[in-house]
């Protein structure tokens, strides 16, 4: 029996030591300092920080409201002091006043979360709340979206001295500075209460309704606004506040109303606060700045929001009686165990009743964590929706994406295809020729295969198939040579370009080929949008951390607008400047970019120019293995890795001249491509005298001894650029007669009327049709042969030649010679035969034979008749004898008829009436 007692005062004894309560964790106590909290904000964080502190049994909750007075909170923080609080959290009314108050209870090694608004000093553990900077600036560019960036807006701020107040219209004012000229026209100054906000706008009811938009730094002063504009007749004017409260009467539900245009969300963060705390008291990990995220509510998304905090809201209701459940349940359990207490004696029912005891504590404690992570759930669902709106606000993905536009590329190989098929389509049967022309298209079939193979670059990014493949580059020396590759269009366009490194990290991992695409299409962007005499610079600078590179390309060209300065990484996205090109370069920018673990930002004012901002990582430790590549680090060389064609092309022989006849005109070809010479010889080889340069020099060199009828050049060439041929040629006397012919892949309606502006006689463009080619170089010739007929009976050649065939090359070379020198100095009245013969690198004596023997006068007589021939245009054209006669080169009108009178027997007058009479 007494073995048996024993056995049954241990179960007893175990029984009751499993009713007693496992101690969970130190008693703590924590205190919150609210600022106010007489609004439906602060109500609502409080209810989340009790609701937070459900989970915690061993914490003890003080709360003070201050009612919005400095020296009530200060007053009540130093009661709390004496507590004995082990953390203490504080939402200031004003910054200065507290700060000093709360910076003593941190130096007392009591930790501090600031909540909502902060302090002066930051001597704090942990912050929490929105950004009221972001908050603010996300407000001023949706107000300049909403008013299409033009307009005056009135702004109705909160307590002065606060925090969130000044940094709302700080963010404010870089909102409206960043997206438009919207500015504001009218500034209140309230304390966040709506009766406040009542009464300032009822006081300056008239200004107020001046307004095309009214911003409120919270909701409550925004309906303090909205019934002031009411009780004067005005119930349409859009007002925007912050908070975006649930709740009957909050800004949620007055959003789907009507009442109010937009809110920003702000988040109270009650629960954050809390978790904090317990991270800090536990010493678990937290973090310092608790920034919470925000959004744009208005009617086409307040619906969606109310449905998600009446879910929620639910599912608290759920929450909350399961917790009166599980106090009802702790209530029974401690009569229970008080009744076993009393009831020793009875040993049947004390096991009966802990064992009850027992099964019932487990069923609490399962309850309570199932519960704990319901609310975990119901978090994280809540921040997938705020996710899921700002999804639906960005809009759904487009399905297939046209990747890239390469059209100059393309212009060279189909140049060389389509050339060749159209002579074939005139072969009657395949010749060794036709075979030839076969060859032509399989080669250049394979460089449009690697063209291809771009887009396919750029689809497998899109797609997440493209895999990483970096090196470690220098990247002074990776900049250094893609800026090389614009100097020439630099010089050309007369734009400074110019490249500075702040950072003396030298080293950085990236795929050579891809970013030097990205690199390219943001610089020609920037030349494409800058004027002559602007300036391009690319910079290389460290973040205050470290650990990303900041790569900017700046510029000071037109400018991007606002409305446009959201969408211009999206594809096919052009703005309202209608940009050239298929819309996706800054789109293929930005996947290159994302692709290397980085972000692209554009910042742009109308007319003042744009910054582009590459963020990339520092070092290699964000890189998978599989994205680099298996090689040690050496100093970057740019480089393609193109499959160019197997066979090994021989470059055209540019020395070689094509002589058809004497007759033929000749046509200088600049061209550095090998193909593209061979093509054109092919083709207008027996028709003209055929001349070959591959550079701007080589070309300068062959005008002066072979002095063309045609010249006929690409616009891209190794040296300088065929517009810089042509700036050449029509400024110089010598060649200004000649006709020239632009023939380039640039088929921009830009590049044709700068080809155009400086005096280009043609402008064609690959791939080209043979017989307009033809067609152009023949009106060409014959055209400029014309305007020569046009000045007047010149000197024929002597009689003695009976076939102009009999002409030399040199005899030619030396008429056209005479002929440019004598055109290009007619109004120069001290020119003389010593100054003809000078030009031309010849003595007196040689130029006066060979003029007599080609021409059979001379040179003073041949002088006068080009200079009568050109006077009698001049007259037709109605200038005034005076005029003609300065720009023929006589002294004085009066000579000049004398003259004019002697050589056709007419005066001037007399002569320009005859012929506008016929």
């Amino acid at each position: 029996m007494l073995r048996v007692y024993c056995i049954l005062s241990i179960m007893i004894s175990l029984l009751f030591h499993s009713c007693n309560p496992k101690n969970e964790g130190k008693n703590y106590t924590i205190a919150f300092s609210q600022c106010t909290g007489n609004d439906s904000w602060r109500e609502t964080m409080l209810e989340e920080m009790k609701r937070e502190l459900s989970f915690y049994p061993n914490v003890k909750f003080i709360y003070r409201d201050a009612e919005g007075s400095n020296q009530v909170q200060i007053s009540q923080i130093r009661e709390l002091l004496k507590n004995d609080i082990d953390l203490l959290i504080v939402s200031p009314n004003e910054a200065a006043p507290v700060t000093p108050i709360v910076d003593s209870v941190f130096q007392m090694k009591i930790p501090v979360i600031v909540t909502d608004r902060k302090t002066s000093s930051g001597l704090y553990n942990a912050y929490v709340g929105a950004d009221n900077l972001t908050i603010g600036k996300l407000a001023g560019q949706y107000i300049s979206n909403v008013l299409n960036g033009k307009g005056q807006i009135g702004v109705i701020t909160g307590l002065k001295g606060t925090s969130a107040s000044i940094e709302r219209k700080k963010g404010l004012m870089m909102g409206l500075d960043s997206a438009g000229k919207t500015q504001v026209g009218l500034e209140l100054h309230s304390d966040w209460s709506r009766a406040t906000a009542y009464a300032l706008a009822k006081k300056q009811i008239e200004d107020l309704q001046k307004q095309d938009l009214i911003f409120a730094f919270n909701d409550q002063m925004a309906f303090g606004a909205i019934q002031a504009l009411r009780e004067n007749g005005n119930d349409k004017k859009k007002i925007i506040g912050i908070d975006a409260l649930p709740g009957a009467n909050n800004g949620l539900e007055e959003i789907a109303n009507g009442a109010l245009y937009a809110s920003m969300l702000y988040p109270t963060g009650g629960t954050e606060a809390i978790r904090t705390a317990i991270a800090i008291l536990e010493k678990t990990p937290y973090k310092r700045e608790n920034i919470l995220g925000t959004l744009v509510i208005n009617k086409e998304n307040a619906n969606l929001m109310m449905l998600q905090s009446n879910k929620i809201q639910e599912q608290q209701k759920d929450i909350d009686k399961r917790q009166e459940f599980i106090v009802k349940q702790n209530q029974i359990y401690n009569n229970q165990k008080t009744t076993l207490q009393v009831v020793m004696t009875s040993l049947v029912i004390s096991i009966i009743l802990g064992g009850i005891s027992i099964v019932m504590i487990g069923n609490n404690r399962k309850k309570n964590k199932q519960l704990k992570n319901q609310n975990e759930e119901i978090l994280q669902q809540q921040q997938q929706i705020v996710e899921m709106n700002q999804q639906i606000q960005n809009g759904a993905e487009e399905q297939s994406k046209f990747f890239t536009n390469v059209s100059h590329e393309f212009k060279t190989p189909l140049t060389l295809i389509m050339g060749p098929l159209e002579e074939l389509e005139k072969e009657k049967s395949l010749s060794a020729n036709s075979r030839e022309k076969l060859a032509y298209i399989e080669r250049n079939a394979k460089k449009l295969q690697d063209l291809v193979h771009d887009l396919i670059d750029i689809h497998r990014i899109d797609k997440s198939k493209l895999k990483l493949q970096v090196t470690a580059v220098h990247i002074d020396n990776f900049i250094q040579q893609i800026i090389a590759n614009f100097r020439p269009l630099a010089k050309k366009k007369g734009i400074s370009l110019s490249y500075l490194s702040k950072t003396p990290v030298k080293e950085i991992w990236i795929s050579e080929q891809l970013m030097e695409h990205a690199f390219s299409n943001l610089l020609s962007n920037a030349f494409k949008y800058t004027p002559k005499g602007g300036t391009i610079s690319l910079t290389v600078e460290e973040n205050t951390f470290g650990d990303y590179f900041l790569i900017r390309v700046i510029d000071n060209g037109s400018g991007i607008a606002a409305s446009d300065l959201d969408h211009i990484f999206d594809n096919f996205y052009k703005g309202e400047q209608h940009l050239p090109g298929s819309g996706i370069g800054l789109a293929y920018v930005k996947q290159i970019v994302e692709l290397h673990h980085g972000q692209v930002t554009a910042s742009s004012k109308k007319g003042m120019g744009s910054a582009f901002t590459l963020r990339l990582p520092t070092g290699h430790l964000h890189l998978l293995e599989e994205e680099k590549k298996n090689s040690q680090y050496e100093p970057s060389i740019l480089h393609f890795e193109r499959n160019l064609p197997q066979e090994n092309l021989e470059d055209f022989d540019v020395d070689s001249v094509s002589f058809c006849s004497n007759r033929a005109a000749n046509i200088l070809i600049v061209e550095d491509h090998p193909d593209i010479m061979r093509f054109l010889k092919e083709i207008l080889e027996k028709e003209y005298n055929l001349i070959f340069a591959k550079s701007y020099s080589d070309a300068l060199k062959k005008m002066k001894t072979n002095y063309p009828d045609l010249i006929l050049s690409d616009i891209m060439l190794p040296d300088e650029t065929g517009i810089e041929l042509l700036k050449t040629v029509k400024n110089n006397s010598q060649f200004n007669q000649i006709p020239v012919l632009l023939l380039s892949a640039l088929d921009t309606e830009e590049s044709i009327i700068e080809g155009m502006r400086h005096m280009a006689d043609a402008y064609l463009t690959k791939p080209f049709k043979v017989d307009h080619l033809k067609a152009v170089v023949a009106n060409l010739i014959l055209s400029r042969q014309k305007l020569k007929e046009q000045y007047g009976t010149l000197p024929k050649p002597s009689e003695n030649k009976t076939e102009i065939d009999s002409y030399t090359p040199q005899d030619k070379r030396f008429l056209q010679g005479l002929s440019m020198v004598v055109e290009g100095h007619l109004s120069d009245k001290t020119l003389s035969v010593e100054d003809i013969a000078k030009e031309l690198n010849l003595s007196r004596i040689q130029l006066y034979r060979k003029t007599k023997a080609l021409l059979n006068c001379s040179v003073n007589d041949y002088l006068l008749q080009r200079r009568m021939a050109k006077a009698q245009n001049l007259l037709l054209e109605g200038l005034h004898v005076n005029e003609i006669a300065e720009k023929v080169g006589f002294s004085s009108g009066t000579y000049f008829t004398a003259a004019f009178r002697k050589q056709f027997g007419v005066t001037p007058t007399v002569f320009r009436k005859d012929q506008l009479k016929g």
